[in-house]
């Protein structure tokens, strides 16, 4: 496969608009992609034009079970005027291909699909078996790794790769190192900041070998509506709400545990909406918030304190708050993990950076978090070739970092598997 078709692959996951919903565009493409190098694929349904896509190659001979996973959902692209080009409408400039999800992780998927395409047809593997995850819902609540994990499709998986965007562009390493989003080792944060002005590479890429789990969750205040001129006629939602939310803040500004790897706890509300018109007291208001975890102070501990703040706020009178919470787990992968050591050196053959790909703990979230629920012996390898403008207006991917990203992904599972 040469790069323009790599290319038009890519491009093509691109266009379709897959936020949060609809990935059965994405599965379809690429189970017609295997098909046509005769390759057989399985969905695996969740809901109405949303399911997971498992393909596997077993070899026939004793050996691991590896993993390549991607997810296929996006997140939305919010406003069109803060694009320089359509975000579905996939774009070259300057080597790089901008779009919604060339980051996160459209460029990791059609890298690990094509990937696996070129072992199987190379038969260059030759003990275990390679299987290929194209999963639904990861960025709202890892729907569709939660549905793999409870139904054994993940059981046999000794290591597994996830293709998240794990790089950062030069001109953002300085604020990487520093934004607190991962957690750094002081020599290996000033060797970042040094190689951060050279030209040897246009990005750094790392392993995240640990992230944080996370607790995602929303507080609503249930009050009374009443005309604004007689608000003593109600009971204001929204008062309810900011009381409880400055209690919150207050506890999580109390913790003091860290982890050695991934840091702290992160604290992150996000959404708050209450009221419907000026003139009204509001009887409904919500919260929602994003909090990153780690096991020192773990996601139970904080659920149960949060569920204590509720029920003591409750108690007084007017008061109505109630909380639905999401939990994933933190992901920390077996010191001496062989696929690490495969995939540095792997790095080192094909990607040409800086450093070879040093290992980090990270504050996102990943597929990982459900694999390992019911898998605790497997390995996990974050790497992807995408960057930090996930999430972002013009995101995009390098396309040099792309191509070389697939053959890294290649030896990954030449070396893991032979």
């Amino acid at each position: 496969m040469d790069n323009n078709e790599k290319l038009q692959i890519l491009k093509d996951l691109i266009s379709f608009r897959t936020v949060n919903g609809n990935e059965h565009l994405v599965t379809a493409y690429i189970h017609d992609l295997l098909a046509k190098h005769g390759i057989s694929s399985t969905f695996i349904k969740y809901a109405e034009n949303r399911d997971d896509l498992i393909a596997e190659y077993d070899t026939g001979n004793p050996g691991p079970v590896l993993g390549f996973s991607g997810h296929a959902d996006v997140v939305h692209e919010g406003a069109l005027s803060t694009w320089t080009t359509p975000p579905f409408e996939p774009n070259v400039r300057d080597n790089r291909l901008y779009g919604r999800g060339a980051a996160d992780m459209k460029g990791g998927l059609a890298g690990l699909t094509i990937a696996f395409i070129s072992l199987v047809e190379s038969k260059s593997v030759h003990n275990g078996i390679l299987r290929l995850y194209v999963t639904m819902g990861e960025e709202v609540g890892e729907l569709g790794s939660k549905l793999l994990a409870d139904k054994g499709y993940v059981d046999d998986l000794d290591a597994v790769v996830i293709g998240e965007p794990s790089g950062v562009s030069k001109e953002r390493l300085d604020a990487y190192v520093d934004s607190g989003g991962a957690k750094f080792t002081p020599e290996l944060a000033a060797k970042l900041h040094q190689v951060s002005h050279d030209r040897k590479s246009p990005e750094q890429h790392f392993i995240f070998f640990a992230h944080k789990g996370w607790l995602m969750y929303e507080v609503v205040a249930h009050g009374k509506a009443a005309h604004s001129s007689m608000p003593k006629m109600g009971i204001n939602a929204i008062d309810m709400l900011v009381n409880y939310y400055l209690k919150e803040k207050q506890f999580y500004q109390s913790i003091q545990a860290t982890d050695p790897i991934l840091g702290d706890t992160v604290y992150a509300p996000t959404i708050i909406a209450g009221g419907k018109q000026i003139n009204s007291i509001p009887d409904i208001a919500s919260l929602k918030v994003k909090v990153r975890t780690i096991p020192e102070f773990d996601n139970q501990t904080i659920i149960k304190k949060l569920h204590q703040l509720i029920d003591h706020l409750n108690q007084q009178p007017g008061y109505n708050l109630t909380i639905d919470i999401t939990s994933k787990r933190p992901v920390i992968n077996h010191p001496g993990s062989a696929i690490i050591d495969i995939a540095q050196k792997a790095g080192a053959h094909h990607l040409h950076e800086s450093l070879d790909l040093p290992t980090i703990g990270v504050s996102l979230g990943t597929d990982a978090s459900e694999y390992t629920r019911v898998n605790q012996k497997m390995d996990v390898v974050v790497l992807g070739p995408g960057n930090t403008t996930s999430h972002q207006h013009d995101e995009y991917i390098d396309l040099d970092t792309y191509y070389n990203m697939i053959e890294t992904y290649k030896e990954i599972g030449q070396q893991y598997l032979n």
